[in-house]
């Protein structure tokens, strides 16, 4: 991942205490903390953030203009920024001192700074054998962004290539693979690359017999999450694309979370999970049944006389719903006790 964040555009945001800072990337990223600080550094922080007391003067010269939090509390700052928005989309958090462990320049605004990149969240990989040429092509507006690659042979992963009958497996792997593709595609729309030796401009790595093969690990990324000297030119099938700060909030969800990158290439049309018009469904679970519930439901079967063991309980229940004693023998069939219960009756 070194290689590829080595080519990722770095962001940079400020802002002065007591304010929301807000950090975000494009749909297909997220967001990488690099670099956090607090305070006041200089005579251009006087023109970021301006003062609440009137500045310290002795002479001519103003001497509070620098304020520079402890490490420790510089640590805290970076902990916490990486906490809230680290691996996320966006993120909003306060610059309000107080946050920080206390304030060591209390009465002069300081401001924080705030360094990060966009990075790739999900890759996929494509296999080619020897002699066979890998595509990479991204939609308008993306570009092929390299993870890792890999030419030679491993014993443990070799399905796709296998040996020729009678050749014994090996692991034999060539270097610099992926500074070597990264070159060919890195930044690109589209590319092709061919799986042989010769590409890398090495010696196979492998016994003459071994059958060798490509392995591209990559994603295909906003073009402005690039640093410029990797995001290529606009091609003529693409439009001017905004930057993503101008309302990337109206991007579709769905796509960022996709099961695949943003390729190019028929796609299936995205699911919508969303269901509407549905009524509301109360979360709470059903009431267990009770013996009550029970004896309910056989009054009006005529299987009273199967429930109880003994009268006692029967005599209870039919007193609690007529509000009159009640004196029935177990062996009673229901036209016995129906007289004694309205009908219908309503259960609540």
């Amino acid at each position: 991942i070194a290689l590829l964040s080595g080519t990722l555009k770095t962001y940079q945001r400020a802002a002065c205490d007591e304010e929301t800072m807000t950090l975000k990337c494009p749909p297909g990223t997220t967001i990488l903390v690099e670099h956090a600080q607090y305070g006041r550094t200089g005579m251009h922080g006087i023109s970021k953030c301006n003062s609440s007391v009137p500045l310290m003067i002795t002479g001519d010269k103003p001497t509070n203009h620098t304020c520079i939090w402890p490490q420790s509390v510089q640590h805290s700052l970076l902990q916490m920024v990486v906490g809230v928005c680290q691996k996320k989309r966006q993120c909003k958090f306060n610059t309000d001192p107080k946050t920080f462990q206390g304030d060591p320049c209390p009465g002069l605004r300081k401001y924080i700074e705030v360094a990060y990149k966009c990075r790739p969240y999900e890759f996929r990989s494509k296999v080619a054998c020897e002699n066979e040429v890998v595509n990479l092509v991204c939609h308008p507006g993306q570009r092929v962004a390299i993870f890792s690659a890999a030419f030679g042979r491993t014993q443990y992963e070799s399905l796709q290539c296998p040996q020729p009958l009678g050749v014994q497996e090996e692991t034999c792997m060539m270097d610099f693979t992926t500074e070597t593709v990264m070159q060919l595609c890195h930044g690109k729309r589209r590319c092709t690359v061919v799986a042989n030796s010769t590409t890398f401009g090495r010696p196979d790595p492998c016994s003459p017999d071994s059958k060798t093969y490509l392995k591209v690990v990559y994603t295909c990324v906003p073009r402005s999450v690039l640093r410029e000297q990797f995001e290529g030119g606009i091609e003529p099938d693409e439009a001017v694309m905004q930057e993503f700060e101008e309302g990337f909030d109206r991007a579709d969800f769905r796509a960022e979370f996709s099961p695949s990158p943003n390729l190019e290439g028929p796609q299936p049309p995205p699911r919508d999970n969303v269901s509407r018009n549905f009524p509301t469904v109360s979360s709470s679970p059903p009431r267990a049944r009770t013996n009550n519930d029970a004896l309910r439901d056989d009054i009006g079967t005529g299987r009273l006389h199967t429930r109880f063991p003994t009268t006692r309980p029967l005599n209870r229940f039919l007193k609690t719903i007529t509000g009159a004693e009640s004196n029935v023998d177990i062996a009673c069939h229901r036209e016995a006790i129906s007289p004694r219960i309205p009908e219908p009756y309503p259960i609540p």
